[in-house]
């Protein structure tokens, strides 16, 4: 209901509508032309449903490309899919950043190794001082183990070690890798861990209740181990924080420690070639002993790697370093009280004071179980990814690929057949918790070609409903108040700024050593929230370069750009990237092809954009739209506020077939390229009409009582004339539409007409249903002459019209 009221209100006043949108028109006629790399329908606007002549359109060579837009699409779909949550792979950051590597060749450019961490229990636990967190999970801390990598040139983080009072893991800048344990909740005891186990097969981490004498404790008796990337073995240094959990509030840390990674595993202090050389050496002192024959010398030196890579440790870590105490009434209480009996009203004042200095011991231990994991050299060849999509029963690579045989089948531009090569590779995944910003980076080196990938929200109608439309300055620090500024939409510049500083690291470090990014072509996809994400990260890139001196654009002065970059990435002292002056660097080319992307910024903003394209920075920028997509035509712009919002880049609309049919003939329009229509996925601008103009409820009145049959209402007196008048106002009166009243007050039909349909499509979920990866599969599907559909194989089209 809220959506229908908010819409039709537009009707009324047209500048307060959010959801209401353009969409194609019925009467929009579609015609078939030829492109450069497929067939295009080009839209047409007419008044009535006629047959319209089909026109070739003139080749762009450097227009909109099929083939790119359908690769794009699979990895803008393949972005939903990520890593478990308790996959090995995962790299959790101290402030909501978690990336995931799924190439281990890429990997081993960034880290050494890995180190496994396996908690056993915590002791020494206090009390819960919470009550309503007491009545949830019962009287005890809810225990959580926090471990995090401290390495690199993140000065601020190593001297927060030394302190005596910090928040431990909590108060780190960035420099951390961070993996947690499962709650040790304390209404959970042994008894039910046991019955757990006899239920699931798993027994669930426990709480051991404080006693006299006896401190509280937390056991994890099957924890799944979690790991931590390693740069600089040698010198890491892993803190641990020891976390009270809680249900109601975010939590707080109750102690902390830390130890050097090389005191614990001494082994990481050799190189890959000393542990080499040890190995062989103790293999063949055994050998030359008589204790291993020749037939056992595979056995024996996978023994040795288990014996010395591999080898664990396990024992207690006291806890050093505590929180400040946030309330010390209590003990100032008990300091004047003491006081007080010893020497009055001056030792009560002295008692009070001592009592609120006084921070209370630092107590508990921390058990846990280490392994340091090499990350090995990779010389075998990888199969190419395989691109299959978000949902079951979709195959976005099979359509690709058979889209590919055809066109080779008919000898067009087969050089060029293929984008990515057969190495084609997910490098990593990254994500925020708290703002849900995330993308999948994807690489050919043998194309020279990187793919980075936002995904989209799954909250359909939240994205709707909820849609924010409030702006602030894309660029940070600038005035939002000033004439010409550029203004993007809060929450996708939230979203974006809370990755993007990581991500542009890691995308400069998908670069073999050696290798130049001015060698490299980048793409940027998305679809839905994701499609808006792509459109700000472009805009940056396209305009500063890969500037991973800060996330997005401020007028703040940024670090250098390649600072983090040999700090985080610089393994053993081995600069990936050197110290210079160059500005960023920026890719080869820089192309944009996203799917129902809602609009990003006002019209200064898209007039920024555009520039950047026109300077020769961005050198192509898609938006495709499926049919009447209703999250490609939010947020809308609402005058009344002063709010206003455009899209970026070129619109390329298609269609899927008709529920229950296959129709065959292509479906594709792109702006500015197949005809010269106006897009009508754009805010309508001209929505104030004369209300007297033609076409409307009182323009065509008018028009029928001037003109009559084709004289004037003066010079015809007689009946008849009055009766064929009278007749013309009833035929004109007994079509009067919404749109029509809408008319009398000014506002433009077409507008309004548009805004009727998007209603329409809503109260009917085309307009939610267009948006989803099943319909954009088959629309796309359609587009390269396709039947695709879910679950079914994918059929070529019987006929191209």
């Amino acid at each position: 209901m809220h959506l229908i009221r908010t819409t039709t209100a537009v009707l009324g006043v047209a500048s307060l509508s959010l959801v209401g949108a353009f969409v194609v028109p019925r009467n929009r006629q579609l015609r078939t032309a030829k492109s450069s790399s497929s067939s295009l329908l080009v839209a047409e606007s007419t008044e009535a449903d006629e047959e319209v002549t089909i026109e070739p359109v003139k080749e762009n060579p450097d227009g909109f490309d099929t083939d790119t837009a359908l690769f794009c699409a699979g990895l803008a779909f393949d972005a939903y899919v990520e890593p478990p949550a308790n996959s090995s792979r995962w790299e959790r950051g101290s402030k909501g950043m978690n990336v995931a590597f799924s190439s281990t060749s890429f990997t081993k450019n960034l880290y050494q190794g890995m180190v496994e961490v396996t908690p056993i229990k915590c002791t020494g636990l206090p009390e819960d001082d919470d009550n309503i967190e007491k009545a949830i999970t019962g009287n005890g801390v809810d225990a959580k183990i926090m471990v995090a990598a401290v390495e690199g040139q993140w000065e601020e983080d190593i001297k927060l070690l030394e302190k005596g009072y910090h928040e431990g893991i909590l108060e780190l800048s960035g420099a951390a890798h961070v993996g947690t344990s499962s709650t040790a909740w304390s209404n959970i005891n042994k008894k039910k861990s046991d019955a757990e186990k006899q239920k699931t097969g798993k027994a669930l981490p426990y709480h051991v209740p404080k006693t006299w004498g006896k401190d509280g404790e937390a056991i994890w008796p099957e924890e799944e181990p979690f790991y931590l990337y390693i740069q600089d073995p040698p010198n890491c240094k892993l803190l641990f924080t020891l976390f009270d959990d809680d249900v109601i509030s975010e939590g707080s840390a109750l102690g902390s420690t830390y130890t050097s990674l090389a005191d614990v595993l001494p082994q990481v202090k050799m190189s890959r070639e000393g542990l080499i050389d040890k190995l062989k050496a103790s293999v063949l002192k055994r050998i030359q002993s008589g204790e291993v024959g020749a037939d056992e010398i595979d056995e024996e030196v996978s023994k040795e790697v288990k014996n010395n890579i591999q080898e664990a440790w396990e024992g207690g870590l006291k806890l050093t370093s505590k929180p400040r105490l946030k309330n010390k009434n209590g003990q100032i209480t008990l300091g004047a009280a003491a006081g007080g009996m010893v020497a009055g009203p001056v030792g009560a004042a002295v008692g009070a004071t001592l009592g609120s200095l006084y921070e209370g011991q630092v107590q508990g231990r921390i058990y846990v179980r280490l392994r340091y994991l090499p990350i090995p050299q990779t010389t075998k060849k990888t199969s190419r990814y395989n691109v299959l999509g978000g949902m079951p029963g979709i195959n976005w690579g099979n359509l690709y690929e058979r889209h590919i045989a055809k066109r080779i089948a008919k000898k067009e531009d087969i050089e060029l057949a293929h984008i990515a090569g057969n190495d084609l590779e997910q490098c990593f995944v990254i994500n925020h918790d708290v703002t849900g910003g995330s993308c999948n980076v994807y690489r050919s080196l043998e194309k020279k070609l990187i793919v980075v990938s936002f995904r989209g929200t799954c909250e359909l109608v939240d994205l709707i409903t909820d849609t924010s439309i409030t702006q602030v300055p894309w660029v940070e620090g600038e005035d939002p108040e000033a004439e010409g500024v550029a203004l993007v939409h809060v929450g996708f510049r939230r979203s974006m700024n809370s990755i993007s500083r990581r991500l542009k690291e890691l995308v400069l470090a998908t670069v073999p050593k050696g290798e130049d990014m001015g060698d490299y072509h980048l793409l940027v996809t998305g679809h839905s929230l994701g499609g808006a994400l792509a459109t700000l990260f472009i805009s940056d890139i396209g305009e500063f370069g890969f500037d991973a001196g800060r996330a997005l654009p401020q007028t703040a002065e940024s670090d250098d750009w390649w600072k983090a970059i040999t700090s985080k990435f610089a393994g053993q002292g081995d600069m990936v990237f050197p110290p210079t002056s160059k500005p960023p660097p920026r890719p080869k080319t820089l192309r944009l092809y996203n799917f129902g992307s809602p609009r990003v910024g006002n019209k200064a903003f898209a007039k920024r954009f555009d520039k950047i394209m026109d300077d020769g920075f961005i050198d192509q920028a898609y938006r495709i739209v499926n049919d009447k997509d209703i999250v490609a035509r939010v947020p809308r712009s609402m005058v009344t506020l002063n709010v206003d919002y455009d899209h970026c880049g070129k619109t390329v609309l298609v269609e899927e077939p008709l529920e229950g049919t296959e129709q065959s003939q292509v479906r594709l329009w792109v702006e500015g390229e197949s005809d010269d229509s106006l897009c009508p996925v754009r805010d309508y601008e001209n929505r104030i009409a004369d209300p007297r103009s033609e076409g409307t409820l009182i323009g065509d009145l008018m028009t029928t009582f001037s003109k009559g049959d084709g004289g004037s209402l003066e010079a015809e007196k007689s009946l008849n004339r009055l009766g064929s008048l009278a007749a013309k106002f009833q035929e004109r009166l007994s079509k009067v539409s919404v749109s029509d009243v809408a008319s009398v007050v000014g506002i433009d039909k077409n507008f309004s007409e548009r805004e009727l349909q998007i209603v329409q499509s809503l109260v009917k979920g085309n307009g939610l249903a267009n948006h989803m990866e099943d319909s954009y599969y088959a629309a796309l599907g359609r587009a390269v002459g396709f039947v695709a559909t879910v679950g079914e194989d994918i059929r070529e089209a019987d006929e191209l019209v």
